[in-house]
């Protein structure tokens, strides 16, 4: 009578031994998961990319807490500058950074629309699709009449014939021998005589050239005072840096404005440039405004 009842002792307290392991495990199982949540949520928190007020110092700039190496920003401005780091500019430095800062807001926008990120060669295309994608109605739409011929009275100066200017351009030594020459000149005494009288140098004597070249040769401040000249003319001597101008402006052919059928090309593409400019100003503001954008402390006075 005693065995069978020892026999249901043992397997109520296997039972139970069975219960407690079961609980044991439900437990230890909960509270795994619970510490591998929260080193999950640590590790989130502080990763490197989480929010962050702070630019790295291996960064130049975060772009919605994407980075901007360093390490590239030195290499795309000794590329484009062609000079060690240490000797570009401030500006170079901060043109290249804009740049940088451009590309990367529309290689993330390229990315919202699923496009691929790879290597850089991929990168400038994608930023160049986005150009592209963003003027694509500008390209292909096509401008009214009316808005040609507002365009063209708004801007009369771009639609002109070319100016041709043909002078001759001498530098001298000093003031007096500038004032003696200047009035031989006016005395119509042969250029190549004064030259070689008051020992002057001419830099270069191409003839007829085109404002634009002309501007170039000269430069800016004799250019401007050579077109206050009529034909025949002599300046007044003009100490400059590198030294006392004068010029004798041989002819002076103006631009002539041209009506707007002989210059209606140029003002379709103009037209367009113009467009594409302004929306291109706009996608950049739009992108900009909508994301956050930290400089390095060494670059604050970056302006976009």
């Amino acid at each position: 009578m005693s065995i069978p009842h020892r026999g249901r002792n043992v397997s109520e307290e296997k039972a139970g031994a069975e219960q407690v392991n079961t609980t044991r495990s439900m437990v230890l199982c909960a509270l795994g998961a619970v510490i591998g949540l929260v080193i999950a949520g640590i590790g989130l928190f502080s990763a490197r990319g989480t929010a962050t007020h702070n630019v790295p110092p291996e960064d130049i700039a975060l772009v919605n807490q994407r980075p901007v190496l360093r390490s590239d920003f030195v290499n795309q401005l000794e590329s484009e500058t062609g000079e060690p780091f240490d000797q570009a500019t401030r500006a170079e430095k901060l043109k290249v950074l804009d740049e940088m800062i451009r590309e990367e807001l529309l290689v993330q926008r390229g990315l919202e629309l699923d496009f691929a990120e790879t290597d850089q060669m991929t990168r400038n295309a994608l930023a160049m699709a986005m150009d592209q994608q963003a003027l694509a109605e500008v390209t292909t739409s096509q401008p009214s009449e009316q808005q040609l011929r507002e365009f063209f009275d708004k801007n009369p100066s771009r639609y002109a014939s070319d100016g041709i200017l043909t002078v001759r351009h001498l530098v001298v030594p000093a003031m007096q021998q500038a004032r003696e020459a200047v009035m031989e000149l006016r005395a119509n005494t042969p250029v190549e005589q004064v030259i070689a009288k008051y020992g002057l140098t001419e830099p270069r004597n191409d003839g007829e050239e085109f404002y634009f070249a002309a501007k170039i040769h000269l430069g800016d401040a004799v250019y401007a005072e050579a077109l206050k000249l009529k034909d025949g003319e002599v300046s007044e001597p003009l100490p400059t840096a590198d030294g006392i101008h004068i010029v004798k402006v041989i002819k002076d052919k103006v631009p002539v404005p041209l009506p707007f059928e002989r210059a209606r090309l140029q003002v379709l593409t103009d037209f367009k440039n113009a467009q594409q400019e302004r929306l291109m100003a706009a996608t950049m503001r739009f992108l900009r405004e909508r994301s956050k954008i930290l400089i390095a402390s060494d670059y604050t006075d970056y302006k976009p």
